[in-house]
Formats: structure tokens, sequence, C-alpha cells
């Protein structure tokens, strides 16, 4: 008999256009039959997670992101930053477009999304009722894009907690969890420097970049925390050092899934020992079964009054992750 293999949740970072890299991530692991039963995301995360999760194919996703005739940069729509410097309603229309008013209910796998009430300082899990609501809420970044409203709820972007969402893929039940990283630290260390009067020829950048850089730096310690979490088995890190995470450019999107690709290779080995029961490991399970087994009837076949002790001893496997 085949022992039933374990389900498997993966989780979405955030960060910006940095996360069409999951698009190459997901892109490996239908390729080399890594199963796929939960999907959970938070952000850029969110939004891939639920455009596959309704049933678009990793082709079909990736036509999307580098050969649709859409010009990105006109996806946001500045404006007064009373609230944010994008008002989302752009955003809010692709999603409405692309996932057609789909619920979770109707989605083809179990997608989680994750936002944060700034308020009640709580963190929100979606899993009922409209996934455009659910995701437009995801990927509100506080100061750039503009919060969601949802029952008295203000909503801003999940990964201002919980960047990669683990925790909420381990509580729906998953038993191996993947976790995608698209965020890498770009820090150098600190510097003493003498502070002068004299006005510097050096441009200020503008507002939007400020933000967006400012997030970025910021958001990496809570990265690297969610990382060290004991649900998480496998780790994948994709390296998008020199990505701006708002640049969503036909040419950088191919780049970011060719990058996540590549990340997916190097983890493959170990993922597939992990989620599939070997069938030589297998077979060796029952041979030993059955010759303990026919231990058993020879011993009810001994004459009484013999004492005699059983010549195999029963090993106990550790619990292992591989298998």
């Amino acid at each position: 008999m085949t022992k039933k293999r374990k389900k498997v949740g993966v989780a979405l970072s955030g960060g910006g256009s940095k996360g069409i890299a999951h698009i190459g991530v997901l892109k490996i692991l239908e390729k080399y039959n890594i199963p796929i039963d939960l999907v959970s995301g938070t952000s850029i995360g969110s939004v891939i997670g639920a455009l596959y999760c309704s049933g678009y194919s990793i082709k079909k996703l990736e036509t999307l992101f580098t050969e649709d005739k859409r010009e990105w940069k006109k996806l946001f729509d500045y404006t007064f930053p009373k609230h944010g410097l994008i008002k989302g309603k752009k955003i809010e229309k692709f999603i409405e477009e692309e996932l057609k008013d789909i619920t979770f209910k109707e989605l083809k796998k179990p997608l989680y999304v994750t936002a944060f009430d700034i308020e009640n300082r709580q963190e929100i899990y979606f899993n009922k009722g409209s996934v455009g609501k659910a995701v437009r809420a995801s990927i509100s970044i506080p100061g750039i894009i503009v919060p969601v409203e949802n029952k008295k709820r203000i909503l801003v972007d999940g990964g201002i907690v919980d960047p990669i969402p683990t925790e909420v893929l381990k509580k729906a039940g998953a038993e191996i969890i993947i976790a995608i990283n698209v965020n890498e630290r770009d820090v150098k260390k600190p510097k003493f420097e003498k502070a002068v009067n004299k006005k510097g020829k050096k441009k200020v950048p503008g507002i939007w970049k400020i933000a967006s850089k400012s997030f970025k730096v910021m958001a990496y310690e809570v990265y690297m925390y969610d990382l060290t979490k004991e649900e998480i088995d496998f780790i994948i890190h994709v390296p998008t050092r020199n990505k701006d995470m708002m640049k969503f450019s036909k040419k950088d999107n191919k780049k970011a899934i060719k990058d996540g690709e590549k990340a997916a290779k190097k983890s493959l080995e170990e993922i597939q020992k992990a989620t599939k029961e070997g069938p030589f490991k297998e077979l060796l399970k029952n041979l030993e079964k059955l010759d303990e087994k026919m231990q058993k009837e020879k011993f009810k076949t001994l004459p009484s009054g013999n004492i005699t002790k059983n010549p195999k001893k029963k090993i106990k496997e550790k619990d292992k992750r591989s298998v």
C-alpha cells in the first residue's frame, strides 16, 4: 500500500514587482511535479497567488506580465497624498477584470490572503468572500497605496507584520511548507561622516522613490524574522537586490521570472524527497512488515515450555523530513 503523501503549502512573499519571480518558482515546482495543495500570499504574493489559484496556467501568468499590451505604469493613478500616493482604483479594476468577481469558494486551490488592521493592530486572514477585495487590501502599501475599508476595519499591506505568511498555512493543515522570499538586504555598513552646511549638487529623489526604497529597507528585518519560524520546511530565496520594487516593465518581469526559475531549481532535489514517498523505501517497509508477520507465525508453532526470544529487534525510525 502506498503511503499518502504530505499536504504541501506554498507561501508567496511581498516585494512589489520583485514578486513576479513567484511565477518562475511556481513554474519549476509544477514542471517537476511538486504538489501544491495550499497557497498563501501577501501584497504582490496575494496577486500571483489569487491568479494561480483561480486557474491561471503558468503560461498565462507569464504572458500577462511579459507580453500583455497594457502599460503597467498606467495602473498607478497618482493622487494628492492624503491617504497614499496612489488611489488604487486602476489596480482594483485590473484585479476585477482578471479575477472576474471570483470568491474564495470558487478557487481551484485553497488560498489565504493576509492584510493588516492598522487601527486595531491585528493581522487579518482572508479565506472567504471576494478574492478581489482581499487582494486589494493586501497590496495597500502604507503611505503609497490608499488603504481599504472592510467591515469597519482599515486595512493595509499584510507584509508589514507577516511578509511571508507561513503560519496561516500551518493552521490550514499544511504538513510541508515552502516559503518563497524575493527580498534581500541591500544596506551598507554604518559610516562616520561630517555634517556640512554647504549645499550639495546631488538631486533629491522624488517622493515615490524615497517611499518605496524606505519601505524596502524597513521591511527587511521583518522578513528575516519571518524566515526563522519553525513551521517553514524549505526557503527559496530569489536574488533581486538590483531590482526596483515598483518597476513593472516587461523586460524586468521576464528577468524576475527567470531568476525565480533558477532559485527553485537549486532547492528542487530536497523538496522532491520531502514531498514524495520513495518506491524503494516503501518496498523496504513492506518487506519488514512481512518479515515480522512471518516471525510471529513461527513463534506460534514452537513447542510449549520453550522460551524463545525474537532474534529481530524492532528499530524505531526517527520521523524525518525527507522520504
